[in-house]
């Protein structure tokens, strides 16, 4: 991903003579046409970043990190969520309005009529490159007791609000008294517009893909608990990336040393990014904060001691003012390019590649090589002009 993680691995020189759509990609990211480029040439080098885990010798499976975690007190939000280089964090015992009167019950009297759109997957791990389930509408109320898993059936339920137009992002006034009960601390929210309010409710044991968003979110767990593993922006090169979504989708929640271990074989660039990861368990009550471009995956679970039941949970996600320009107004799900970010990966992929493919082989490779080294350089000097500012603060 950047040449300093590269120099002196054993597979270096194998990487030097990778084809040139392979190494754009490590600095372009979110091009489709990149993407599919670097899944080839992964094929040819998996053998041998294969070796590099020695006989005998299991994944980690051990977080580096635990995303830090703080008792909610008033007038936190601004020194916590603004700044120039903010990671995660949780904030435990956040009120969070009425919403802790969710029950079966209340929910079922509250919404039972309204009709959910909700994904069914025979399966816990949703994917969404694969698209390993499918789309079904349905009564809150059964959707409700469908998603508590009833004897019988054994598949998995999820849902996700929405606005009653699709091209709009999704707002819990579409849901009547949810939206009354349901708030954030106004200290919390300040400085920022909010961008969506997404409602979601899981069965346990469900898990989502891997993703990231271009919106900061205050993820809320509501109802139940709800594991989520981070990684950071600088692991983009590394975490498969098609879209916003990652092409493991939900395979790391299974964390277990030989399901992982298999998992690096077929996507080894993973193992580095899996040594710097977070992870956290959200409570009933908590709030985590996910920043703009962290990548993140979340498995449903029950309260401890329980085997079953639902996990609910709301994102809010967020603008801030000084990006606000820079927001596709198109984004209803707040995991569209910032606009700047669309013209530049279009261009790479409509003429950068394009033209790079005319050039004769040697050439092709300089000349990508030449425009990997001018995208690397631009990087690292704003990881710098980030972490200058956070040593002036």
């Amino acid at each position: 991903h950047r040449h300093r993680h590269i120099k002196g691995h054993p597979c270096a020189a194998s990487m030097a003579r990778a084809p040139a759509p392979a190494m754009l990609l490590l600095v372009a990211g979110g091009s489709m046409a990149c993407t599919l480029a670097l899944q080839l040439w992964l094929e040819r080098r998996r053998r041998c970043f294969g070796v590099q885990r020695r006989a005998g010798q299991v994944a980690q499976t051990v977080p580096s990190a635990t995303v830090p975690r703080t008792s909610w007190r008033a007038g936190d939000g601004r020194r916590l969520c603004h700044g120039r280089n903010v990671e995660p964090f949780v904030l435990s015992g956040v009120t969070l309005g009425k919403s802790t009167e969710w029950t079966d019950q209340y929910l079922e009297a509250s919404v039972g009529d309204f009709k959910a759109s909700a994904h069914v997957s025979e399966l816990p791990s949703m994917d969404f490159v694969t698209k390993n389930f499918a789309y079904e509408v349905m009564p809150m109320r059964e959707f409700l007791r469908r998603a508590l898993r009833p004897e019988g059936d054994r598949r998995y339920y999820y849902y996700r609000s929405q606005h009653t137009k699709r091209n709009k992002p999704s707002s819990l006034e579409v849901l009547g008294p949810l939206a009354e009960d349901f708030s954030l601390p106004e200290d919390l929210l300040e400085g920022f517009s909010t961008h969506s309010t997404v409602l979601r409710i899981a069965s346990a044991g469900l898990r989502m893909w891997l993703h990231y968003d271009i919106c900061d979110n205050f993820l809320c767990c509501v109802r139940g608990r709800k594991r989520v593993i981070l990684f950071p922006p600088t692991d983009v090169g590394r975490l498969y990336i098609n879209g916003s979504s990652s092409l493991l989708g939900s395979q790391l929640q299974d964390g277990t040393a030989s399901h992982l271990s298999r998992l690096w074989e077929e996507f080894p660039l993973a193992e580095d990014a899996w040594g710097r990861r977070r992870e956290i368990l959200l409570e009933e009550g908590d709030v985590l904060f996910i920043p703009a471009m962290w990548f993140h995956c979340t498995e449903a679970c029950p309260l401890q001691g329980a085997s079953g039941g639902l996990c609910i949970s709301v994102n809010v996600f967020l603008l801030r003012p000084d990006l606000e320009a820079l927001h596709d107004p198109k984004d209803v799900w707040a995991n569209r390019e910032l606009l700047p970010a669309q013209e530049a990966l279009k261009a790479v992929d409509n003429k950068a590649l394009p033209a790079l493919r005319r050039l004769p082989a040697a050439h092709r490779s300089f000349y990508c090589r030449k425009a990997a080294a001018a995208f690397l350089a631009e990087a690292e000097a704003a990881e710098a002009e980030l972490e200058a500012a956070v040593d002036r603060t």
